[in-house]
């Protein structure tokens, strides 16, 4: 199995155990259901994965590139994050509480996620 099918098994089983585990959260009524939960979810799921592909197919020759293309990447998700975060708060301002925190704790799993595994993968070459 090569790097980016375990990068994205590992994606696609961690989103999959985040929403289980939001589920039963609700479940319990320890948490209030966000609107935008499986949106959510989707979003963070596909723009880590496309981002680990661009950053896996760019090869880059310098650690100083990959660092650059790394950085461009944080810059657009960031953006594009708020984007979607002002439109779920304009579709669904009375859910705004639940779905802006699922969305951060979403974004910090996902981003944890994504830079242990260059991490580790770096330091191994």
């Amino acid at each position: 199995m090569n790097s980016a099918t375990r990068f994205l098994v590992g994606l696609i089983g961690m989103a999959l155990v985040v929403m289980a585990v939001t589920l039963f959260l609700i479940k319990v009524g320890m948490i209030v259901s966000p609107s935008f939960l499986n949106a959510t979810l989707l979003v963070m799921t596909v723009s880590t994965a496309l981002i680990f592909l661009f950053l896996e197919r760019t090869h880059p020759r310098q650690p100083l590139d990959f660092v650059r293309n790394f950085i461009l990447t944080v810059v657009l998700k960031i953006i594009l994050s708020g984007f979607y975060v002002f439109v779920f708060l304009r579709l669904d301002p009375a859910a705004a509480n639940a779905n802006v925190s699922f969305f951060i704790i979403n974004y910090f799993l996902f981003t944890a996620y994504e830079v242990a595994w260059f991490a580790v993968k770096k330091n191994a070459e």
